[in-house]
């Protein structure tokens, strides 16, 4: 298993091109499960206020 942590997704290049290159295959051949309740900690965001 192979884990990419991001604070804000795949939002820059760089994390694209880790995302990528982690896989060995474009992204759109991939199957991934995103569990994002980390973001829950911070202050703007929790559950069901702007998910």
């Amino acid at each position: 298993m192979k884990l990419l942590l991001t604070s804000a997704g795949i939002n820059t290049k760089s994390n694209h091109d880790a995302l990528v290159d982690m896989l060995g295959k474009p992204i759109s051949e991939s199957k991934a499960l995103c569990i994002p309740t980390a973001l829950y900690g911070h202050p703007w965001v929790g559950p069901g206020d702007k998910v």
